[in-house]
Protein backbone atom coordinates (compact mmCIF):
# COMPACT_ATOMS: atom_id res chain seq x y z
CA UNK A 1 0.00 0.00 0.00
CA UNK A 2 1.36 3.42 -0.90
CA UNK A 3 1.39 6.23 1.65
CA UNK A 4 -1.71 8.45 1.62
CA UNK A 5 -1.64 11.98 0.24
CA UNK A 6 -0.66 14.45 2.97
CA UNK A 7 -0.95 18.19 3.47
CA UNK A 8 1.98 20.06 1.93
CA UNK A 9 2.52 17.60 -0.93
CA UNK A 10 2.00 18.62 -4.56
CA UNK A 11 -0.35 17.05 -7.08
CA UNK A 12 -0.32 17.33 -10.86
CA UNK A 13 -3.86 17.63 -12.20
CA UNK A 14 -4.09 16.79 -15.92
CA UNK A 15 -4.98 19.53 -18.40
CA UNK A 16 -8.66 19.48 -19.33
CA UNK A 17 -9.28 17.35 -22.41
CA UNK A 18 -12.96 16.54 -22.91
CA UNK A 19 -12.13 13.33 -24.78
CA UNK A 20 -9.78 12.01 -22.09
CA UNK A 21 -11.81 13.26 -19.10
CA UNK A 22 -14.99 11.72 -20.46
CA UNK A 23 -18.36 12.67 -19.09
CA UNK A 24 -18.54 14.05 -15.57
CA UNK A 25 -20.12 11.82 -12.94
CA UNK A 26 -23.08 13.04 -10.92
CA UNK A 27 -22.67 12.83 -7.14
CA UNK A 28 -25.96 12.86 -5.21
CA UNK A 29 -26.39 13.61 -1.52
CA UNK A 30 -28.83 15.02 1.00
CA UNK A 31 -28.04 18.28 2.80
CA UNK A 32 -30.29 20.44 4.98
CA UNK A 33 -33.15 18.02 4.30
CA UNK A 34 -32.92 18.63 0.55
CA UNK A 35 -31.63 16.41 -2.24
CA UNK A 36 -28.50 17.84 -3.88
CA UNK A 37 -26.28 16.81 -6.76
CA UNK A 38 -23.27 18.10 -8.65
CA UNK A 39 -21.10 16.99 -11.55
CA UNK A 40 -17.49 15.95 -10.92
CA UNK A 41 -14.70 14.65 -13.08
CA UNK A 42 -13.10 11.49 -11.70
CA UNK A 43 -9.40 11.76 -12.57
CA UNK A 44 -6.10 10.24 -11.60
CA UNK A 45 -3.63 12.86 -10.36
CA UNK A 46 0.10 12.37 -9.96
CA UNK A 47 1.50 13.01 -6.51
CA UNK A 48 4.65 14.88 -7.56
CA UNK A 49 6.06 14.61 -4.03
CA UNK A 50 5.88 10.81 -3.74
CA UNK A 51 5.64 9.61 -7.34
CA UNK A 52 2.35 7.81 -6.59
CA UNK A 53 -1.01 8.32 -8.23
CA UNK A 54 -4.15 9.34 -6.38
CA UNK A 55 -7.85 9.32 -7.30
CA UNK A 56 -8.94 12.94 -7.66
CA UNK A 57 -12.47 14.32 -7.99
CA UNK A 58 -12.88 17.89 -9.22
CA UNK A 59 -16.15 19.81 -9.50
CA UNK A 60 -16.99 20.23 -13.17
CA UNK A 61 -17.27 24.01 -12.81
CA UNK A 62 -13.69 24.10 -11.52
CA UNK A 63 -12.30 22.10 -14.44
CA UNK A 64 -14.14 22.54 -17.77
CA UNK A 65 -12.65 25.00 -20.25
CA UNK A 66 -16.03 26.71 -20.59
CA UNK A 67 -15.98 27.70 -16.90
CA UNK A 68 -12.55 29.39 -16.73
CA UNK A 69 -14.12 32.60 -15.42
CA UNK A 70 -14.88 30.83 -12.12
CA UNK A 71 -12.50 32.27 -9.46
CA UNK A 72 -11.92 28.74 -8.11
CA UNK A 73 -11.18 27.23 -11.53
CA UNK A 74 -8.05 25.04 -11.65
CA UNK A 75 -6.43 27.62 -13.95
CA UNK A 76 -6.72 30.21 -11.14
CA UNK A 77 -5.49 28.09 -8.21
CA UNK A 78 -2.91 25.81 -9.82
CA UNK A 79 0.47 26.53 -11.36
CA UNK A 80 0.47 25.66 -15.08
CA UNK A 81 3.12 23.12 -16.08
CA UNK A 82 3.13 23.54 -19.87
CA UNK A 83 1.83 20.46 -21.70
CA UNK A 84 1.37 18.52 -18.44
CA UNK A 85 -1.26 20.00 -16.15
CA UNK A 86 -1.67 22.13 -13.05
CA UNK A 87 0.50 21.78 -9.98
CA UNK A 88 -1.68 22.08 -6.91
CA UNK A 89 -0.43 22.17 -3.33
CA UNK A 90 -2.37 19.97 -0.92
CA UNK A 91 -3.82 22.38 1.63
CA UNK A 92 -7.10 23.56 3.15
CA UNK A 93 -8.77 24.14 -0.23
CA UNK A 94 -8.82 20.36 -0.78
CA UNK A 95 -10.77 17.68 1.01
CA UNK A 96 -10.34 13.93 1.19
CA UNK A 97 -12.09 10.68 1.92
CA UNK A 98 -10.56 7.37 2.90
CA UNK A 99 -11.28 3.82 3.98
CA UNK A 100 -10.05 4.14 7.57
CA UNK A 101 -8.11 6.32 10.02
CA UNK A 102 -4.81 4.96 8.65
CA UNK A 103 -5.53 6.72 5.33
CA UNK A 104 -6.01 3.61 3.21
CA UNK A 105 -7.45 4.34 -0.24
CA UNK A 106 -7.38 8.09 0.31
CA UNK A 107 -8.86 10.15 -2.51
CA UNK A 108 -8.85 13.93 -2.94
CA UNK A 109 -11.77 16.23 -3.77
CA UNK A 110 -11.62 19.83 -5.02
CA UNK A 111 -15.02 21.52 -4.89
CA UNK A 112 -17.09 24.11 -3.07
CA UNK A 113 -16.71 23.15 0.58
CA UNK A 114 -20.26 24.32 1.26
CA UNK A 115 -21.23 20.99 -0.28
CA UNK A 116 -21.46 18.33 2.40
CA UNK A 117 -21.72 14.91 0.73
CA UNK A 118 -20.60 11.84 2.63
CA UNK A 119 -17.37 10.42 1.29
CA UNK A 120 -18.95 7.13 0.21
CA UNK A 121 -21.01 9.06 -2.36
CA UNK A 122 -17.87 9.61 -4.44
CA UNK A 123 -16.88 5.94 -4.34
CA UNK A 124 -20.34 4.70 -5.28
CA UNK A 125 -20.59 7.24 -8.09
CA UNK A 126 -17.19 6.34 -9.53
CA UNK A 127 -17.97 2.62 -9.39
CA UNK A 128 -21.28 3.17 -11.12
CA UNK A 129 -19.76 5.21 -13.93
CA UNK A 130 -18.19 3.96 -17.11
CA UNK A 131 -15.08 5.99 -16.27
CA UNK A 132 -14.48 4.15 -12.99
CA UNK A 133 -11.23 2.49 -14.11
CA UNK A 134 -8.86 2.39 -11.16
CA UNK A 135 -11.60 3.47 -8.77
CA UNK A 136 -13.09 -0.05 -9.03
CA UNK A 137 -10.26 -1.33 -6.80
CA UNK A 138 -11.01 1.38 -4.26
CA UNK A 139 -14.70 0.48 -4.21
CA UNK A 140 -13.95 -3.21 -3.76
CA UNK A 141 -11.79 -2.44 -0.73
CA UNK A 142 -14.65 -0.37 0.69
CA UNK A 143 -16.98 -3.35 0.26
CA UNK A 144 -19.11 -1.54 -2.31
CA UNK A 145 -18.56 -3.93 -5.22
CA UNK A 146 -21.54 -6.21 -4.58
CA UNK A 147 -25.18 -5.17 -4.50
CA UNK A 148 -25.81 -3.94 -0.98
CA UNK A 149 -28.77 -4.60 1.18
CA UNK A 150 -31.58 -2.03 1.08
CA UNK A 151 -31.27 -1.19 4.77
CA UNK A 152 -27.61 -0.24 4.36
CA UNK A 153 -28.45 1.87 1.32
CA UNK A 154 -31.09 3.71 3.33
CA UNK A 155 -28.73 4.21 6.29
CA UNK A 156 -25.96 5.52 4.03
CA UNK A 157 -28.38 8.17 2.77
CA UNK A 158 -28.70 9.65 6.25
CA UNK A 159 -25.49 8.72 8.09
CA UNK A 160 -21.87 8.54 7.08
CA UNK A 161 -18.49 10.17 7.27
CA UNK A 162 -18.13 13.60 5.71
CA UNK A 163 -15.11 14.54 3.68
CA UNK A 164 -12.18 15.81 5.74
CA UNK A 165 -10.29 19.04 5.01
CA UNK A 166 -6.51 18.88 4.75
Amino acid sequence: MSAPVESGQELLIPLFDAEVAGKPVKVNWQQSLAQRNADYYALTADNITTGNQVPFFIAAEYYKNSTKANPNHITKVGELIEGEGYKLKVDGKLQYGQKNAQGELRFVVYHDEERKPYQHRFIETAVGSATAGKTQEMAKAFGLGAAGDQIMDHLKAIVGDYLHTF
